[in-house]
């Protein structure tokens, strides 16, 4: 008997098996899409980090005289922005298991859904997402 997140994929019921290989070639290309869209999300925090990282090296190479607080601003931009390219980094390697699980599941014959990858990036990005409103709150006490 199958579980809630394991069920048999049946073709539609046609009578044309090419109809089955659509199917499962459809199912295929959707799943590839899903890991491209998970892809260029990863790039894009891999490339925001290093804006965010490299901003704070720049600040820091422009200024003379800066204060103690705007001196652990630079410090921590540089880990926020390290912490974003981690992020992108771990969506990648994350979404490259996943595709590989889909797409075996998917030449099985089997419809395997779980959303545990899904909420694992959702709150992952919520708790990076809070650390920058704190870090964004911080920096404008710092430089005001």
């Amino acid at each position: 008997m199958a579980s809630d997140s394991e069920q048999t994929c049946k073709a539609p019921e046609s009578g044309n098996a090419s109809s089955g290989k659509f199917s499962r070639l459809t199912t295929q290309l959707a799943n590839e899409r899903t890991f491209l869209a998970w892809i260029r999300t990863g790039i894009a925090l891999l490339a925001f980090g290093f804006v965010v990282e490299k901003a704070g090296s720049f600040l820091e190479a422009i200024s003379t005289e800066i204060s103690e607080k705007q001196h652990n601003f630079v410090r921590y931009s540089g880990i926020a922005g390290i912490i974003l390219m981690l992020s992108g980094a771990f969506i990648i390697g994350m979404a490259t298991i996943r595709f590989w699980s889909i797409d075996r599941a998917i030449r099985q014959g089997r419809c395997e859904t779980s959303v545990a990858l899904d909420i694992i990036i959702a709150i992952s990005i919520t708790l990076i997402a809070l650390v920058f409103i704190a870090f964004l709150v911080f920096q404008s006490s710092v430089f005001s």
